[in-house]
């Protein structure tokens, strides 16, 4: 049996580690550390959550009971607290599928020596910038994306910033390739929980495990040479290609039942109750196994 003092050193280290993954996440592009650390913090609450009840004589049964009975509570509190945001989200004005427009603030791209990097090895890669586009979610608060496009016009790449909280942003890179039958075959790594659906002949992988562009961009070439389409030019603008997707994508959650009716909205809120049980559904999976329920 491990004594007190030891098992406070180890629970203090383990406490200190859960902090330190999610910065370490950011400045190696390292997603999967993001899910270690949340594993690594249901595991904390569960041991401290035994430990409180054993040192303060709460309760005297087995360890490991004390020590699951602590998982279940963390997994009620976060369901409960993910519900909460579901139902504040699907009320707020927050828009699901804003509409973008030109960018001409000069704010495109942060000011940030990760992001410089990347926008230098786009430019050795020979993909040419063909849009700087931008939606408002909140005043003051906005959506960035910057458009690129292989010297054959028939790869785009989206890089969309997403703001933080705290300031700055996080980016999310979506790759696209058209093909002659009308089908798109898109590779992404996007993080944030959507729980939509999209249309039938969209071909989407989605690895929100990958934070490199370069590895992204590697895996969709493949996908491309395995799969049976024809890539074509995408001849249409950056700005209407992001914004006809949006209506794409709206009308089609609209009719299979993920969002309410416009008119409906104001009255019931945005996602139907299938909706939120599959936005709920992808929190989770994101968040502890990096993985979508696309």
């Amino acid at each position: 049996m491990l004594s007190e003092f030891s098992a406070e050193y180890i629970l203090f280290s383990l406490a200190v580690v859960s902090v330190l993954l999610p910065l370490l996440a950011g400045r190696m592009d390292l997603p999967i550390l993001h899910v270690f650390s949340r594993w690594l913090r249901w595991f904390l609450f569960a041991a401290l959550f035994a430990f409180f009840l054993h040192v303060f004589e709460l309760s005297f049964r087995p360890p490991w009971v004390h020590f699951l009975t602590g998982l279940a509570v963390w997994f009620v509190l976060e369901t409960g607290y993910n519900w909460l945001a579901i139902k504040a989200l699907s009320r707020s004005e927050l828009p699901l599928f804003p509409t973008f427009r030109e960018n001409n603030d000069g704010d495109e791209w942060p000011a940030d020596k990760q992001y410089i990097d990347l926008k230098d090895w786009l430019k050795s890669e020979g993909f040419k910038r063909s849009g700087a586009l931008k939606a408002e979610l909140f005043e003051g608060t906005y959506l960035r994306a910057s458009i690129y496009e292989s010297t054959d016009e028939l790869t785009r790449i989206q890089i969309l910033f997403l703001p933080k909280r705290q300031g700055g942003s996080n980016a999310c890179y979506t790759i696209q390739t058209r093909g002659s039958e009308g089908e798109r075959l898109i590779t992404d790594n996007q993080f944030l929980p959507y729980g939509g659906y999209y249309p039938d002949d969209w071909q989407l992988a989605r690895k929100p495990l990958i934070g490199s562009l370069k590895r992204l961009l590697m895996l969709h070439k493949k996908r491309v040479t395995k799969s049976k389409i024809q890539p074509v030019p995408i001849d249409s603008s950056a700005l209407e290609d992001i914004n006809e997707q949006q209506r794409i994508l709206e009308r089609l959650n609209t009719e299979i039942g993920f969002l309410v009716p416009r008119p409906q909205q104001e009255e019931e809120g945005k996602i139907t109750s299938d909706g939120r049980y599959r936005l709920w559904k992808e929190m989770w999976l994101l968040a502890y196994l990096g993985k979508s329920v696309t």
